[in-house]
């Protein structure tokens, strides 16, 4: 295995903001685990927030070893930091098909948690 080229492939992953296949290459690089760790939280960030997919964050939490509290904890902590760092956009309203409605990030997160259970991560 050619360890420069598939840290390359790494590197290049994150540039694209391939947070789920970044963190897929992370772990069969056997990278440490708070490196892997941080891409996982990044890549459920992005499930979550950028696309705003229950069931997709629900299976990456279910392929990652996270329960609900623990997703929900991630989320709100990323959550906080964007917002922090100036990246608020991905936490304003966006119309959810499965309300009707426009909510926040906040609201969204709310509701699938609540619903955790109903989501098929398949």
């Amino acid at each position: 295995m050619d360890e420069p080229k598939d840290t390359e492939g790494l590197k290049a992953e994150i540039e694209r903001g391939n947070f789920v296949r970044a963190a897929l290459l992370a772990t069969s690089l056997g990278l440490p685990d708070d490196e892997v760790q941080g891409l996982r939280q990044e890549a459920m960030w992005q499930m979550s927030a950028v696309y705003r997919n229950g069931p997709g964050t629900k299976g990456l939490a279910q392929q990652y070893g996270f329960s609900r509290e623990e997703a929900g904890q991630i989320l709100e902590k990323m959550a906080k930091e964007k917002k922090n760092g100036g990246q608020e956009r991905c936490m304003a309203p966006r119309y959810d098909h499965d309300t009707g409605k426009y909510l926040s990030f906040e609201e969204w997160m709310g509701r699938v948690l609540k619903n955790w259970d109903k989501l098929s991560s398949s």
